[in-house]
């Protein structure tokens, strides 16, 4: 795997932990904090998204 495709995964593994974190504060507290954390979260997972995308080139290897 290319160095410079960590980046990117880092980022959507970070996101999709910040979603998981939001569900468990929104299923303990009924906090609306939640929903936001699982928004930002899934606002961090598509910027990975688009910087995966950016990395990766049409043509197969």
């Amino acid at each position: 795997m290319n160095e410079e495709k960590i980046l990117p995964i880092l980022i959507e593994l970070t996101g999709i932990a910040a979603i998981g974190v939001g569900v468990g504060i929104e299923l303990a507290t009924k906090a609306d904090i939640g929903w936001v954390v699982v928004t930002l979260g899934s606002c961090v997972v598509a910027i990975g998204g688009v910087i995966w995308g950016k990395f990766t080139n049409g043509s197969a290897e």
